[in-house]
């Protein structure tokens, strides 16, 4: 069995998170991750949980009957990072961050039936962040836009915003880009044996379409 990082639950030759300290943020994250993105090779939801302190992450699709996330959720002031009519820019809320932030770790399509089925995280006021840069992931996932985001660099990007202090959580970012550098490291080494590629979520491609980052991207929707 090969030796894995008992934190971001990865191979060890393939961790990234040792010696990153995790993050501290005056918001509580909580992580919504759709059962379908823990098998990615890429798990930017695990990670970003290792990496932000007091984070915490619940993995399913219907979450009314989930006490631990339903009492989070009646939190007053609590917000939804996720872009949408009326979401407010994370910069806006520096002043006073919501004191929880869920984000949705899904595809776009699994994201919308997410918050379908669970219409008390869809009705939280929500929190959307923008980005310049495209992401990280390059060649490894295709993304819906240019600057669409995984799940990680749109949480970075908005704790960065909402503690007006981006370069807190910039090695969160660097450690996803070292993730994807690997990743494709792997990928296109001479041992790679396309016989055995299997799903597209086995070769961490997010196999039923783009990725729905927690609230990225271009304007009006990110």
């Amino acid at each position: 069995m090969r030796p894995t990082c008992f934190r971001c639950l990865r191979p060890a030759s393939f961790c990234v998170c040792a010696g990153v300290p995790p993050a501290r943020a005056r918001s509580r994250l909580v992580l919504l991750q759709h059962p379908r993105e823990a098998g990615l090779a890429i798990c930017t939801a695990r990670l970003t949980h290792v990496l932000v302190e007091g984070s915490e992450l619940h993995r399913g699709v219907r979450f009314d009957g989930h006490a631990r996330v339903r009492a989070l959720a009646a939190v007053p002031g609590a917000a939804l990072l996720y872009p949408g009519e009326g979401a407010r820019a994370a910069a806006a809320l520096a002043d006073a961050p919501p004191p929880v932030l869920f984000a949705v770790d899904a595809t776009w399509f699994h994201a919308e039936r997410m918050l379908r089925d669970n219409p008390f995280l869809a009705a939280l006021p929500r929190v959307a962040v923008r980005s310049s840069q495209a992401s990280a992931y390059g060649d490894l996932r295709r993304e819906p836009g240019a600057v669409h985001l995984s799940t990680l660099e749109a949480v970075a990007l908005a704790l960065g915003a909402l503690e007006r202090d981006p370069g807190r959580f910039e090695p969160m970012r660097e450690a996803l880009r070292r993730s994807v550098a690997l990743q494709l490291a792997c990928a296109r080494g001479p041992r790679h044996n396309p016989r055995h590629r299997g799903g597209a979520a086995e070769r961490g491609l997010g196999g039923a379409g783009p990725p729905a980052p927690a609230g990225a991207a271009a304007a009006p929707e990110g």
